[in-house]
């Protein structure tokens, strides 16, 4: 039995004065991250009532990007997909791969997604080999949060924190020098690749070639940001701790950086309340023409019935659209998808109001799409990758080491070129 999270469905006005209208169609979402509900059951209400023709019901949500596309694969072998998913940037490509996902052509249409305010560079991180597979719903870049009072008790100033690692580092240093309890800064590995290939593409870098036959992260720019991440933890104060812990010691006022996505922001000022004076900022820069992957999620329609598919293209862009991007952003810091979002009618003067959500925004022309790795073992490098990484924080590997291993273990996962 598949489990049900939680059901909406509304009842049309006429239906209200005259007995229960019944949906039409029903449409079964998955998404990851539970704590995503505080804007996903909102969007489904919102829709349902614009639509009493159709419902949405959730499936238990899972713990993460990777963790739902392993879901998928195994609900695809036996026949039991949901309707509607929300996959992450990097592992769509594995829904594709596995013949889960078909190009949206055929609901687009003639329809000007431009004029409907999907941008080019929106609609490129819902693509596969130049093919539209799915509408963007959610997007963040890696920011900086600072508590500003202990930058302000080591000589720095939170509303303009270095922009060069050197300067950072030796900022986030003198933090750690405080003493009771302190810690300098904290940079998050997560569960999969998306903050080591940051640090990758910061110093101008790429994780594979363009032709995608070769690896690119073994070379100058994966050598540099290694190192960087072991100078965090040698001259910066980061502590050898999950990041569970990490951020629980930010939240308490004990740690001066935490580097972690923007669509964490509501959550941040939420645990944090009045202990200390939160600000964000834009990541210090290793060169000049450093770049960023863009972390979030992309609506697809994985139903391959007909009448389904119609009603899903509708619910996605109900929530990819102006109303629904006006419920996620004021709930997580994510970046809105959609252009018409930001008109008087929604988001409006939000960001000026709320400047903590904006730094992700003023980073948008280095954002570019979460490499999605070729093949079907994408989410196996992701944990290698982030595994080598934790072995430099804890110490058991020099960089050089971890770059070399991650590189042969990497390359044995992709697939065989002739």
């Amino acid at each position: 039995m598949r489990p049900i999270a939680v059901t909406f469905a509304t009842l049309a006005l006429a239906g209200c004065l005259a007995g229960t209208a019944r949906a039409e169609t029903n449409l079964e979402v998955f998404y990851a991250w539970p704590d995503h509900k505080v804007f996903h059951e909102p969007i489904a209400e919102a829709f349902t009532k614009a639509n009493p023709d159709v419902s949405i019901s959730f499936r238990a949500a899972a713990p993460s990007y990777d963790e739902a596309v392993q879901t998928l694969i195994r609900q695809g072998m036996a026949s039991q997909l949901p309707d509607v998913h929300y996959v992450g940037f990097n592992v769509m490509r594995t829904l594709v791969n596995r013949g889960l996902l078909d190009p949206i052509y055929d609901l687009v249409g003639e329809e000007d997604m431009i004029a409907e305010g999907y941008t080019k560079q929106v609609l490129a991180l819902g693509q596969v080999d130049g093919k539209q597979y799915g509408l963007p719903f959610a997007m963040s870049t890696p920011v900086v949060y600072c508590n500003a009072d202990l930058v302000a008790q080591a000589g720095g100033d939170a509303d303009h924190i270095p922009t060069n690692w050197n300067d950072f580092i030796a900022l986030s240093g003198k933090i750690a020098a405080l003493g009771d309890g302190t810690a300098g800064m904290y940079y998050e590995l997560g569960v999969d690749d998306w903050t080591t290939q940051n640090l990758v593409r910061n110093f101008g870098g790429q994780m594979m070639n363009d032709a995608e036959t070769e690896i690119a992260f073994d070379g100058p720019a994966g050598q540099a940001a290694v190192k960087l991440f072991e100078r965090f933890h040698t001259e910066g104060g980061q502590l050898p701790i999950d990041q569970r812990a990490a951020r629980q010691m930010f939240t308490a006022g004990k740690l001066g950086f935490y580097f972690a996505s923007a669509g964490g922001v509501r959550g941040m000022e939420k645990d944090i309340g009045d202990r200390f004076r939160l600000r964000t900022a834009q990541q210090p820069l290793g060169v000049e023409n450093a770049t960023m992957p863009t972390g979030g999620m992309v609506a697809v329609i994985l139903t391959k019935d007909p009448e389904k598919r119609v009603a899903a293209w509708k619910f996605i862009k109900f929530a990819t659209g102006p109303e629904g991007q006006s419920i996620v952003v004021p709930n997580t810091g994510y970046m809105p998808t959609n252009t018409l979002a930001l008109d008087k009618d929604h988001l409006g003067t939000f960001y000026e109001k709320n400047p903590n959500w904006f730094t992700s925004v003023k980073q948008t022309p280095r954002a570019r799409p979460w490499f999605s790795w070729p093949g079907d073992n994408g989410v196996e490098i992701g944990v290698v990758i982030r595994d080598e990484m934790t072995a430099i924080a804890n110490g058991t590997k020099k960089p050089d080491a971890a770059l070399a291993d991650m590189t042969s273990q990497v390359r044995a996962l992709l697939p065989k070129t002739n």
